[in-house]
This record gives C-alpha cells, sequence and structure tokens, in this order.
C-alpha cells in the first residue's frame, strides 16, 4: 500500500474531490488495512432543514463513489471507499482524533 500511496495522494486527491462543495466543514479518512475500506467522514453545515441536510450528504456520497473510480486500478481492487456523513451538532467531531488525517475548512 505504500508505494500506491506514494502514487497517489489520498489526501490531495480528496480535498480535490471535496473542493467545490462548500458546505463541508470538517473532512478525513483513515485507511482500514484489515478490512479493506478507506473510511471518509465529512462533516456537513446541515442547512436550513432536513431536505438541504439530506442534499448536501448524497452529493458528499457521490463525490466518494467519483474519488473512488479516481483511484488506480491495484487500490479499487483492494480498498472500498466507505463515506460517513455527519452534521457537526452529532458529536462527530471525536471520530476525526483517530484519522490518518483531518481537513478544516
Amino acid at each position: 500500500m505504500t508505494t500506491v500511496q506514494q502514487e497517489f495522494d489520498i489526501g490531495s486527491s480528496l480535498l480535490e474531490a471535496y473542493k467545490d462543495l462548500p458546505y463541508i466543514r470538517k473532512l478525513g479518512y483513515s485507511i482500514g488495512e484489515p478490512g479493506g475500506h478507506i473510511l471518509v467522514w465529512i462533516v456537513v453545515e446541515p442547512g436550513s432543514g432536513a431536505d438541504e441536510f439530506h442534499e448536501h450528504s448524497m452529493a458528499v456520497v457521490r463525490t466518494a463513489r467519483e474519488f473512488e473510480d479516481s483511484m488506480p486500478a491495484s487500490m479499487r481492487d483492494e480498498y472500498e471507499v466507505t463515506p460517513i456523513v455527519s452534521d457537526p451538532d452529532e458529536g462527530a467531531l471525536s471520530y476525526f482524533r483517530s484519522m490518518t488525517a483531518v481537513i478544516d475548512r
């Protein structure tokens, strides 16, 4: 995995993938070696209500799928991208203590 990470910078690639979504407040990832997952934790602004939060969440999940498609074939075979979306009021920030990388906006 280290060789692939040198060829494909996950943190920079995630930042690039999510750069056009202004409602993202925190973005982090962790690589689950034994589980074959790249967990992407995203905290989004709740917006003006449940409908807007749902729209933002679906955009974040679609972006995670696009990110997975952009990974090198060797990584796609080995890892699945698993997005976890949260509202900042739900205590989600505590999960960022165990992240490989955290990007604050």
